[in-house]
């Protein structure tokens, strides 16, 4: 069967993409298991990453917002939706009109596309742990949502509609909230998650960085391969198995930025930049009052994973953009 990934060029998203097409099949709505005979991956530009030159991959190039091409992917044949492409929080503080026809007016259409199938596929939502409000020190699935943010926002409202649609049998719909992924690669990245996955990526690039975080700050964070590892695990749950909600959080490694500083530190069989500190008073108050660890034992209970240490997040940026 068909599967449709949304935003499958970005960070995240190729990293699903990647999971999808080595695991080879998916669980359906009905609990079987499905071939993935075809994987569609929309996005605004065209993907360059290996896995592309898979036979079973069909590149859509264009905005989702686009009625033809929702038409083009979402047919009959299509068993599930990853819905990975939004717009980020910077660029949604940036212009609210079109972020909130692209996070949200888009979400809707590719839902009510999927209900007009009368099928009930599969369909998986990214969102964020940008949800919850600040002055959380600890954060379950039972935290009330309180977003300070349009991004966060908006993904407060797709997570409503993954529950309306579900309820109403148009969908089974599920879904996590990511905190920070790390690590990205671009080394002009200069979003939060980018600036913190600089801990990483240059000294383990050969290059000196220096932190502009408090060290005794404390966060949830993921891999994008763990993060993309699970996303697949949890749309294969039986909906049965959802106890907790719809849409729950990525169980998450909870960890302070001197601790991912002395691991990369510790790192041995390598030649790695060395890192300083250079506290920067601006992203001290972004980081103000966020959630700084994610309760993980739903998670962990009902099957699904978190990176086992830093020196596993490390682990996977080596394999990626190092050997």
């Amino acid at each position: 069967m068909r599967v449709v990934l949304t935003g499958g060029g970005g960070f995240l998203g190729s990293h699903v993409a990647r999971v999808l097409l080595q695991q080879g099949t998916f669980t359906d709505s009905s609990g079987r298991t499905r071939e993935i005979s075809e994987l569609v991956v929309a996005d605004l530009n065209a993907v360059s990453q290996s896995w592309a030159s898979d036979g079973r991959v069909r590149q859509v190039v264009g905005d989702i917002t686009s009625p033809q091409i929702l038409e083009s992917v979402i047919t009959p044949e299509c068993g599930a939706v990853f819905h990975f492409a939004a717009m980020l929080k910077a660029d949604a503080s940036k212009d609210f009109s079109a972020a909130l026809n692209f996070n949200v007016r888009a979400t809707i259409d590719l839902l009510e596309r999927c209900r007009m199938l009368g099928t009930k596929p599969k369909f998986f939502f990214a969102s964020s742990i940008g949800v919850y409000a600040n002055g959380h020190d600890t954060i379950d699935n039972f935290t009330r949502h309180a977003p300070v943010s349009s991004y966060g926002s908006h993904k407060a409202i797709g997570e409503l509609l993954i529950d309306d649609f579900s309820r109403t049998g148009a969908i089974d719909g599920r879904g996590l909230r990511y905190p920070m992924v790390l690590t990205r690669p671009g080394r002009n990245d200069t979003s939060v998650s980018g600036t913190m996955s600089g801990i990483i990526r240059e000294p383990m690039l050969g290059a000196d960085f220096a932190i502009p975080f408090d060290p005794e700050l404390r966060m949830p964070v993921t891999s994008a391969h763990k993060a993309a590892e699970m996303s697949v695990r949890v749309n294969d749950l039986a909906a049965e198995q959802l106890t907790e909600g719809r849409v729950i959080n990525m169980p998450s490694l909870n960890v302070s930025v001197s601790e991912l500083a002395a691991a990369v530190g510790n790192r041995g069989g390598r030649e790695v930049g060395a890192l300083s500190w250079k506290a920067d008073p601006a992203i001290a108050r972004i980081f103000k009052g966020r959630p700084q660890a994610v309760d993980n034992r739903w998670a962990l209970e009902s099957g699904l994973e978190a990176d086992a240490d830093a020196n596993a997040i490390i682990d996977h940026f080596v394999d990626d953009y190092c050997d």
